[in-house]
């Protein structure tokens, strides 16, 4: 039975946006304070968390592409569960072929229904993209996919580089806490090559000096503060914190920020593989690294677990109130995915 029953997007108070893309850009990257309202009918969640799947480049060799590969048992695993919504851990637009650009270029590219429309089928077509930008979208023009997100399509969900969800479910109301953010100011240092490859729209929309960061820091831990009344509080960004890979600029604030405010889950991709880092004895934070969407490399170091460099795939999760069920999967061999680690964990005390 589809359990995917009402999905109502709300703000809590009256916002003003600028939604167009002749805007200020930052009017469109600027985080928003208050929470979008998502009510749901059934007793439990179900979601699916993907990272990194914007490449639908076909490899010598290969009947399929590897995006094809993990879109197709994504699909299968979605269709079975009746899953309610994708947790897009961003780099969903990458260059896909001689001559093509990094990211979108605007809200009329080409890659909107190429990359993302026409290679999700099912299930998959039907339910909403959590999404966050990574640093290939940030690459392109990252204000498009807000704008496209706003003005085009809402399934492809980004209304702002830095906002709240709040969603409610089961015969008790529970609450479920989102925060989804931009860690690309937090990831690279202004050295960086990386960093340098995104500095003209970092410059464009203000968010080049150290002063930036503490904000955006600052409004994480606002944030926070609000929702403790919340069962569950999760947060979302695109480049992870699982083991060694949180040593990188301005990311190792993140980690206290999370543990003393008790979030029960941090959803990154970035290194294109599957990683967790389990909650444990003073660090009750569980860390998940997906991925590996559409591109394979080696993880994280001194992860709890870790997929083998090669390997593709995304992370199913069921939730209720008193438990968070999570699997790996492995979609590498075209049309035989398998679950390749699981575990639970319970509310945050």
């Amino acid at each position: 039975m589809n359990r995917y029953l009402y999905v109502t997007f709300s703000i809590l108070c009256v916002v003003i946006l600028t939604t167009n893309t002749n805007a200020f850009p930052g009017d469109l990257v600027e985080p928003h304070n208050k929470s979008y309202i998502e009510q749901y009918q059934s007793e439990k969640l179900d979601f699916l968390t993907v990272g990194d799947w914007g490449y639908d480049g076909i490899e010598p060799g290969q009947i399929y592409g590897n995006q094809s590969i993990v879109s197709m048992a994504m699909k299968d695993w979605a269709e079975y569960y009746s899953s309610d919504f994708i947790i897009n851990t961003g780099d969903s637009f990458y260059i896909n072929y001689d001559g093509d650009h990094e990211g979108v270029n605007s809200v009329y590219d080409p890659k909107w229904n190429k990359v993302w429309k026409d290679a999700y089928k099912g299930r998959l077509a039907e339910i909403v993209w959590y999404s966050v930008a990574g640093n290939h979208d940030w690459y392109g023009n990252i204000t498009a996919q807000v704008d496209y997100s706003l003005n085009y399509d809402k399934r492809f969900f980004l209304p702002s580089t830095f906002y709240v969800r709040e969603l409610y479910f089961g015969p008790k109301n529970t609450k479920v806490v989102w925060i989804h953010i931009d860690t690309n100011i937090f990831y690279y240092e202004p050295s960086n090559p990386e960093k340098l490859d995104m500095m003209a729209q970092l410059k464009q929309v203000g968010w080049d000096t150290v002063q930036t960061i503490e904000d955006k820091l600052k409004w994480i831990e606002d944030r926070l503060i609000e929702q403790q009344n919340s069962t569950w509080v999760f947060v979302v960004g695109h480049h992870p914190l699982v083991a060694t890979c949180a040593n990188q600029y301005y990311m190792g604030s993140l980690r206290p920020l999370f543990e003393k405010y008790r979030v029960a889950a941090y959803f990154s991709g970035h290194e294109h593989n599957l990683a967790i880092e389990t909650a444990k004895d003073g660090q009750p934070v569980t860390y998940f690294l997906s991925g590996a969407g559409s591109k394979t490399r080696i993880g994280c170091d001194g992860s709890d677990w870790g997929a083998p460099v090669g390997t593709l795939g995304f992370l199913h999760t069921i939730l209720t109130e008193d438990k968070f069920t999570y699997e790996f999967i492995d979609s590498t061999t075209a049309l035989e995915p398998k679950i390749v680690y699981t575990g639970f964990f319970t509310p945050r005390p």
